[in-house]
Order: C-alpha cells, then structure tokens, then sequence
C-alpha cells in the first residue's frame, strides 16, 4: 500500500456557503445544457494547502430559463511534505470536486425537482483555461 499511497494528504472539506434559487417560472425545456461555472483559488504556505472552489450552476436562472440557479464555495485543507506543493494543485481539485457534485444532487433531491448530477471534469483542461483566462 506504501508505494502507491499518494504524498497529498486530504485532511477535511468546509461548506462555506450554499445559495440556491429556485425559478418558479421556469419553462421546461428538454434540451437544457448544464451552464457550469468553477473558479478555483488555492493558497500554498510551506507545506499546507488550501483549495478554494467557488461553483457556480445554471446562473440569472430566470433570464436564462433555467429551473434554478445555485453557488457552492467549499474548501478543501491538503498537506503534503513535498517540496513543491503547486504540483499537486490538479490532484487537490480533482479530490475536492466530488463533494460539489455530492451536494448539488443532494440539494435538488431535497428541493423536491429533479435531481442533478453534475458531470466529470477534466481538471488539468480547467486549470488550463483558468491559466489562459488571467494572462489575457
């Protein structure tokens, strides 16, 4: 188990903040693609890191006629006694996005519409395009 044990150490997630709205005017539409929106923001000191992700889904959900709109900021605190804490950034995200996409089905669930699973990512894409987008 030793040698594939990874050297990021995941040690717990918070819940900052859950909006959700729902759109009692919404139209239903068939072909409504998830409108996704994720906005990492990471902290490294020495050998700690912390993962911000701030979600937002299907947002101006009435002018957009989507069924509801929402935004989850989580974070997610990490470890490693690596000397370079940036490479694991991708790893970091790619552990820490699960847990949206649990609370986001979850939440439609209880919202009594119907659920919705958020796809997979490609984190490595994300990171890139995030990386692209800050240095226009």
């Amino acid at each position: 188990m030793e040698s594939i044990k990874s050297n990021l150490e995941f040690r717990k997630y918070i819940v900052n903040e859950i909006i959700y709205k729902n759109n009692l005017n919404f139209k239903n539409n068939s072909n409504i693609s998830i409108d996704l929106n994720i906005i990492p923001k990471i902290q490294i000191n020495s050998n700690e890191m912390i993962i911000n992700l701030v979600t937002n889904i299907f947002e101006k959900c009435e002018e957009n006629n989507y069924p509801f709109e929402m935004k989850i900021d989580i974070s997610g605190y990490f470890y490693t006694q690596d000397e370079n804490p940036e490479r694991f950034q991708a790893n970091a995200i790619a552990i820490l996005y699960p847990y949206i996409r649990a609370i986001v089905s979850t939440y439609t669930a209880a919202a009594n519409i119907q659920p919705l699973i958020l796809p997979a990512i490609n984190v490595n894409a994300m990171i890139e395009a995030q990386n692209k987008k800050q240095r226009i």
